[in-house]
C-alpha cells in the first residue's frame, strides 16, 4: 500500500514537472513559433545540399538518396541537441528565479527531479520530428516502407542513450552554473564523426572507431534502417549498442548529478547564478 501511495506521489510530481515546463514554453509564443517555423528552414537547406550531392549513399547496406540521408539525419539529430539543452536549462532556470534550493528541500528523488525536468522537451522534440519528416515528403523523403516497430524501438533507445550527456551537462550546471564543454564536444562530434553528413563508412578508419563510439551514430543508422523499412532483428546490432550504452551511462551521470548537487550544498552555492 505504501509503495503504491510513494508510486502514485512519483507520477504526481513527474506530471507537474511536466506542466511546468508546458506553461514556461508556452509563456513565450514568439520564441515557440520560431521553433516551429525553423523546421521549414532546416528541410530546405537540406534539400539545396542535397542537390549539391544529388548521388545515391550507401547506408549500412541500405541505398537511398543524399536528401532522404540527410533529412532523417537532421531531423533525429534534434534528439541529442534537446538532451544536451533540457536538463541544463531546467537547472539553470531554477537557479536563476530561486526554485532550485526549494525544490531539493522537497522529499523527491534526485532521478525524479532531473530526468523528468527533459520531458516536455522530449515530448515537443516528437512532435517536431514527426512533423519535419512529413514537410520533407514534397522533397523527396519517401515514408513508404516505415518499419514502425524499428522506429519506436530506437526512438526509446535514443532518448535512453542519449540522456545522460544531458544530465552530466545538468551537473556541470549545478557546479560552474555553466555547461562547460559537453554541448559542443558533442554535437561537433556527431557532425563530424557520426555520420550526419558523411556516411561512416567514407571516412578513414581511426575516425570510424570514433564514431562507433558515438550514441547518435547507432541512433541514426537505427533510424535510417526504419525509414527504409528494414525489421528489428536487422537493426539489432545498433539497438543493443544504444541498450547498453544507456545501461551503463545512465547510472553514471545520476550518480554524477548527485554528487555534484552535494558539493553545492556543502559550498552553499545551490542560489547562486
Amino acid at each position: 500500500m505504501t509503495a503504491t501511495i510513494e508510486r502514485r506521489g512519483r507520477w504526481a510530481k513527474v506530471g507537474a514537472i511536466f506542466a511546468r515546463d508546458r506553461r514556461v514554453a508556452l509563456s513565450y509564443p514568439g520564441n515557440f513559433a520560431l521553433s516551429w517555423a525553423s523546421i521549414i528552414v532546416e528541410v530546405v537547406v537540406a534539400w539545396y545540399i542535397s542537390r549539391l550531392v544529388n548521388r545515391p549513399v550507401d547506408s549500412g547496406g541500405v541505398v537511398m538518396t543524399y536528401f532522404q540521408y540527410l533529412a532523417i539525419n537532421s531531423a533525429f539529430l534534434r534528439f541529442q541537441t534537446i538532451a544536451l539543452n533540457s536538463f541544463a536549462e531546467s537547472i539553470r532556470d531554477a537557479q536563476l528565479t530561486g526554485t532550485l534550493e526549494m525544490l531539493l528541500a522537497t522529499p523527491t528523488r534526485l532521478p525524479t527531479l532531473v530526468l523528468s525536468s527533459g520531458l516536455w522537451s522530449f515530448t515537443l522534440t516528437v512532435l517536431q520530428t514527426l512533423v519535419f519528416l512529413l514537410i520533407a515528403i514534397p522533397f523527396g523523403l519517401d515514408l513508404s516502407r516505415i518499419d514502425a516497430l524499428t522506429a519506436v524501438v530506437f526512438l526509446v533507445l535514443t532518448v535512453a542513450a542519449v540522456s545522460p550527456l544531458g544530465v552530466l551537462a545538468a551537473a556541470l550546471a549545478m557546479v560552474i552554473k555553466k555547461t562547460g564543454p559537453v554541448e559542443w564536444i558533442s554535437n561537433s562530434s556527431a557532425m563530424l564523426f557520426g555520420g550526419v553528413y558523411i556516411p561512416l563508412a567514407k571516412l578513414p578508419v581511426a575516425l570510424q572507431v570514433i564514431g562507433w563510439c558515438l550514441p547518435i551514430t547507432h541512433a541514426l543508422n537505427g533510424f535510417r534502417a526504419a525509414i527504409a523499412g528494414v525489421p528489428l532483428s536487422k537493426a539489432a546490432p545498433d539497438a543493443i549498442w544504444l541498450l547498453v550504452a544507456s545501461i551503463i551511462l545512465m547510472p553514471l551521470s545520476l550518480w554524477l548529478f548527485s554528487r555534484a548537487v552535494d558539493k553545492a550544498r556543502v559550498d552553499g552555492t545551490l542560489s547562486m547564478y
